[in-house]
């Protein structure tokens, strides 16, 4: 990437750009969120993320969030990222495993768990008849915007 010029513009301005706006309240239906989960490809990192009427996906600023389906049968690989995880189990039931001290804790619906940054960790599905859906409202554009947007996959 090339080295670039910068500019300036007047103090005046620069204040305009920080005015204070009042967001409109937003709601997302389930019938239609719903739909759209069973009808959508099921990733490991996540089906959906929400976004404002704008097409942004920041709900609150710096954050984001995302809806996580674990199949039965399935799981997801273990990583860490530089970034929280604050989820909210919709519904199913599975497992969560924290690889570096061996640890699991079983969600089920109405379960919320909150993952640190850095925590090693995975998902399993193995015995359920449905998905664990997990909402998930995570920092990651916060920490995408200074360029800390790290993560790792541990095999």
């Amino acid at each position: 990437m090339p080295v670039q010029n910068g500019s300036q513009f007047p103090y005046p301005e620069f204040r305009k750009r920080h005015v204070r706006h009042h967001p409109s309240p937003i709601v997302w239906p389930w019938k239609s969120l719903a739909k759209e989960l069973e009808a959508a490809e099921h990733t490991e990192y996540g089906t959906l993320t929400l976004a404002a009427p704008g097409g942004g996906h920041e709900i609150v600023p710096g954050t984001s969030m995302t809806f996580q389906a674990v199949r039965p049968g399935d799981r997801t690989t273990a990583h860490s990222h530089s970034w929280w995880h604050l989820y909210f189990a919709r519904s199913g039931a599975g497992t969560v495993m924290f690889d570096e001290t061996g640890e699991s804790v079983e969600l089920g619906e109405g379960d919320i768990l909150l993952i640190p940054a850095w925590s090693t960790h995975h998902f399993e599905n193995p015995d359920g008849n449905e998905d664990l859906l997990l909402l998930n409202l995570s920092n990651l554009p916060q920490l995408a915007a200074i360029h800390n947007n790290f993560s790792e996959e541990h095999p």
